[in-house]
């Protein structure tokens, strides 16, 4: 069965639309300001975590009151559970953030006190990672670095394969993607217990290469129809090319995002914060392919036509 191509407006509502993404953009900056910066874990901050299996139920207000002293005053004691969790009788995750060197020391202080607490053979780690503060640094200079790194070859992609002016809608369109993604992270992060950690990293880059072919997509099919409808008007030519690439953007979109929802709720708390992450970058990748990648390329073109104009009445 064929499947009829649309006939919307889009380029009618680009300026809700855009007005819809700057709303979503100052929140999300109002709330990473309002936090003091975003919400690194301890691979960025350093410091210390710990996942301890009790194999006997343990009420996890016993397992704060044992670090109540002063020296754990900033430790997160959370209860934490996936699909092996069954086997235990409660599980907890301790996370230290520390700019001290000696996370050994460290480790050995918290388990002193749970082996004080609970006895050495009531429980058994499961994992523990130490990052020092140094190596956190480095994290995230390298991050930055890749994300940068990143859109400049983009740019300079694009630009070869099409023209200059489709690279820099591109390159606003993936900006305004990380602004937004990141943006929601943070407000998640502010009601919830969601950090910015490499797996969230790994997941923005992924989002990067995801929104970039959606809009290589619409791109194309935009080139295409300029050399085919030559003489259209520019804003009708955009949205004939989005309502005829908009069902394999939507069943491309769909079948992913089926596939993201589907790890989010068995996929177990591992990869939760990856999934949040790669859900929001899909939907705001789509979004901003038509209303962001779109009219940047519009805007361009009637800027250049008011500039020929202009040299048409001096001549």
């Amino acid at each position: 069965m064929k499947i009829k191509t649309t006939n919307f407006d889009f380029m009618g509502i680009r300026v809700p639309a855009m007005i819809l993404s700057a709303i979503i953009i100052l929140i999300g900056l109002l709330f990473i300001m309002f936090q003091g910066g975003l919400n690194y874990n301890i691979e960025f901050n350093g410091g210390y975590l710990m996942q301890a299996a009790f194999h006997e139920k343990v009420d996890i207000s016993e397992v704060r009151s044992a670090f109540s002293s002063d020296d754990f005053a900033g430790i997160e004691i959370q209860e934490f559970s996936d699909q092996n969790s069954e086997r235990y009788g409660s599980e907890v995750v301790l996370k230290v953030e520390s700019s001290q060197q000696d996370m050994k020391l460290l480790e050995t202080k918290i388990k002193d006190i749970l082996n004080t607490k609970f006895g050495k053979e009531s429980y058994e780690v499961r994992q523990s990672t130490s990052i020092g503060p140094k190596v956190g640094g480095e994290l995230k200079s390298s991050t930055v670095q890749a994300i940068i790194w990143t859109v400049l070859l983009i740019l300079i992609y694009i630009t070869i394969k099409f023209q200059f002016r489709f690279a820099v809608g591109a390159v606003i369109a993936l900006a305004h993607d990380m602004m937004i993604t990141v943006g929601l992270l943070s407000i998640l992060g502010y009601f919830f217990d969601f950090e910015i950690s490499l797996s969230v990293i790994a997941a923005l880059l992924t989002i990067l290469g995801y929104s970039l072919n959606d809009t290589i997509v619409v791109y194309d099919r935009i080139r295409e129809n300029m050399t085919k409808y030559q003489g259209m008007e520019f804003e009708k030519l955009l949205n004939t090319s989005i309502n005829e690439t908009l069902i394999r953007t939507l069943l491309t979109g769909a079948c992913t995002i089926i596939v993201v929802i589907i790890l989010i709720i068995f996929g177990g708390e591992v990869i939760r914060q990856l999934t949040i992450t790669l859900l929001i970058g899909i939907i705001t990748g789509t979004f901003s392919s038509v209303y962001i990648a779109a009219p940047v390329i519009l805007y361009w073109e009637q800027l250049m036509h008011r500039k020929r104009q202009r040299q048409l009445k001096k001549a």
